[in-house]
Formats: C-alpha cells, sequence, structure tokens
C-alpha cells in the first residue's frame, strides 16, 4: 500500500485569491483556485483550453458565464464546466461580490494565479514561477470579454 499525503488548507474568507490544490500536490491531476469578483467586473476575454477542462462552482453572488455560444447567470450552487477546446469566459455584473471555485483538469493553468500572488505580495517572480505553464501557452482568446447587458431606458 502506498503511503498517502493529503492537502488541508483553512477557510480564510477575506484573501480575494487563493490556490487551495497545485499540480505538485495532485501529481499534476487537478488544480483549484478560489477567486473573488467584486460587483461589476469584467473577467478575461472569451478564450479556449487545449490542454485541460475548467470547471466554475459559484459559491456566492450571481456570476455570468459564457460557454461556446450560450450565456448563463447563476448563483450559489451553479457549476459550468468547459470541456477543453471550449470558448469560455465568465464576469460579476451582479450587485454583489461574487466567489467561486475554479478546478483545472488536468492543472497546469494555476500557475498563472501564482505569479498573480507573487506580484500583489511585491515577489519577484523567478525561477519556475516566471515561466508559463503549458497550460498558459496553450490558451487561446477567441473572442471579447462579455458585454455587461444593457439597462432599459426609464
Amino acid at each position: 500500500m502506498t503511503d498517502m499525503h493529503g492537502v488541508v488548507r483553512s477557510a480564510s474568507a477575506t484573501d480575494p485569491l487563493r490556490i487551495l490544490l497545485r499540480t505538485t500536490e495532485s501529481s499534476g491531476e487537478l488544480a483549484v483556485v478560489e477567486i473573488e469578483m467584486i460587483a461589476g467586473s469584467g473577467g478575461p476575454p472569451l478564450h479556449l483550453h487545449p490542454t485541460h477542462g475548467e470547471g466554475f462552482y459559484v459559491l456566492s453572488g450571481r456570476l455570468t458565464f459564457q460557454l461556446g455560444r450560450d450565456v448563463i447567470t447563476g448563483g450559489r450552487g451553479t457549476w459550468v464546466f468547459a470541456p477543453r477546446g471550449t470558448p469560455h469566459t465568465l464576469a460579476n455584473f451582479g450587485a454583489d461580490t461574487g466567489r467561486l471555485l475554479c478546478v483545472f483538469a488536468p492543472s497546469g493553468f494555476e500557475r498563472r494565479f501564482e505569479r498573480m500572488l507573487a506580484q500583489q505580495s511585491g515577489q519577484d517572480i523567478l525561477g519556475e514561477l516566471a515561466e508559463r505553464s503549458e497550460a498558459e501557452q496553450a490558451t487561446q482568446v477567441v473572442g471579447p470579454p462579455l458585454a455587461a447587458p444593457r439597462r432599459p431606458r426609464a
């Protein structure tokens, strides 16, 4: 029998970005990132990942997702999955801050968020962290970010 080791992270609702599971902790199988999106914030441009699928689980708030041509808005408990090669993006057009889990399978794309955390804390990005992962390099932008819905005129 193999001696298995797990990963435990303590809860922290105050961090806007937390990496919960990294490549090195999952043998490259899975990565999980928790992200806070402030009210009214847009997200990345429409993009696809040829190397991995990406799932989103809404913890709080109401977030809007584009998956292919479909646009879906959902609150707590909403699960959205973009298989490899599927164009997708997200935004928070709501009035409240949203939190979500982003799941990458296989892992690798979480390195983008590791660099963001390092930059936010003023660290120099050196060594392996400075290099973009294969998952980041393969990501393709295929369209614009989601546009905020038009408000009816009074």
